[in-house]
């Protein structure tokens, strides 16, 4: 690809110039400008989506912001909180205050309670259900209010390094072709990214064979801030709690359903469905009374072989696209784009006067340094415990149940657990 416009030596250039530019205006790039704004208040900061915002303040309308809901861990909620989020959306959360984990066909499980694990712990929960469609709104209610420069409807079309960062060029509702010049480009559009394909940043793939069934249930009894996690032969199940509506408790669900399978599963007429969910899931949760739209996507394992280069860093589901066991792929995002905030924040007074590019190889690959451990920490229990619960020889039946005795019977392995998957460290 090549870009207009940006000639970074021509006198009298009338090139807009930021700090960071981040293509992507779903939640991981929302949630980064947020970071950025809270952080690095110095510099200068544009968001680029290619869908147009409603109204100032509102979602732009984007599959992250449906009608599914985001698991929060405890490690994130104070995030949140420390950038005035968890107020906003508190009354569209349903908090996670117990988390059982079970493996069908065999009695022993494990039980992680915000109770005993305080240091795991906010607001004494270990997390939180957020409706999507309730947090896009709030991240861009909060976003304008800061000095990030919102631009959208804006399709980056063309992207080229130069010596100082990398020049977008950008077009606007109207086709208007317009050049941007950052010292830093965040791409954060998603899996698959066409950005990084047109940069030559090449992913490796895992394909599970299997897709999730994602729906909304209505259940016969409150869920009582219990979320549930059920392996089974065909993959993991998860039954996170949300919110109560219209006088029905709701908990949102995620089914892992064998490729094959999937669509006989999905096409099933509402009452079918539920029979075999309750057959699948069993009774921890009490009746299932309603399912709503179910939805599938196939699942896979996404790693970008670079996440850094000078003036470029990826974050999102464009750096990792996680399988969806125990909720950590948008966790594991903020905690990447806090990662990076704070390691700008550092030197922020450089890069605002000019004395140093927000971009330099040297900070991306401190930050890169900096999140190696919890990536591969994360990814790799994302990526093996499935296959783990799913096979029913007897040599892996009898490490996972001693795995879950181990979390029973051990307070500081369960602790040091549950802190990493709340992701705040061992």
């Amino acid at each position: 690809m090549s870009a207009k416009g940006c000639d970074v030596n021509a006198e009298g250039s009338d090139v807009e110039t930021v700090d960071v530019a981040i293509v992507g205006g779903g939640m991981a790039g929302a949630c980064l400008a947020l970071l950025l704004s809270h952080h690095c208040p110095g510099l200068k900061v544009a968001l680029l989506e290619k869908h147009e915002l409603r109204e100032p303040g509102s979602a732009i309308e984007l599959p992250s912001f449906d009608t599914r809901a985001t698991a929060i861990a405890a490690g994130s909620l104070q995030v949140f909180d420390q950038l005035g989020l968890w107020s906003e959306v508190r009354d569209f959360a349903a908090p996670i205050r117990r988390v059982e984990v079970s493996d069908r066909g065999h009695s022993l499980g494990v039980s992680l309670d915000a109770g005993r694990e305080q240091r795991a712990s906010f607001e004494g929960m270990l997390g939180a259900v957020i409706e999507n469609a309730a947090l896009g709104p709030a991240l861009y209610r909060a976003l304008s209010a800061t000095a990030t420069r919102i631009l959208a409807p804006a399709d980056v079309s063309a992207v080229v390094v130069n010596p100082a960062g990398a020049c977008l060029s950008w077009k606007d509702g109207q086709g208007s072709e317009q050049p941007l010049q950052a010292g830093l480009l965040v791409i954060a559009d998603g899996v698959g990214s066409p950005l990084c394909h047109s940069l030559g940043i090449e992913t490796s793939e895992v394909h599970y064979q299997q897709r999730a069934l994602v729906t909304t249930v209505g259940l016969q009894r409150d869920h009582g801030g219990v979320a549930f996690e059920r392996f089974t032969d065909t993959g993991p199940m998860a039954l996170l709690p949300l919110p109560k509506r219209d006088g029905v408790h709701r908990a949102a669900l995620v089914w892992t359903c064998e490729e094959a399978d999937a669509d006989r599963v999905t096409g099933l007429p509402e009452r079918e469905f539920i029979a075999e969910l309750q057959k699948a899931f069993g009774w921890r949760a009490g009746r299932i009374l309603r399912a709503g739209t179910v939805h599938g996507y196939p699942l896979k394992l996404s790693l970008a072989r670079e996440q850094v280069r000078r003036s470029i860093a990826l974050v999102g589901n464009c750096a990792h696209f996680l399988h969806p066991v125990a909720g950590q792929g948008f966790n594991l995002t903020l905690r990447d784009c806090d990662g990076l905030a704070r390691t700008l924040a550092a030197h922020q007074t450089e890069i605002a006067s000019g004395q140093l590019s927000a971009g330099e190889l040297d900070l991306m690959q401190a930050y890169w340094r900096e999140r190696q451990l919890d990536q591969q920490l994360t990814i790799g229990f994302s990526d093996r415990t499935p296959p783990l619960f799913a096979a029913r020889n007897l040599f892996a039946q009898g490490l996972r149940q001693a795995g879950l005795m181990g979390l029973t019977l051990a307070p500081p392995l369960r602790s040091g657990f549950v802190r990493q998957a709340a992701g705040l460290g061992i």
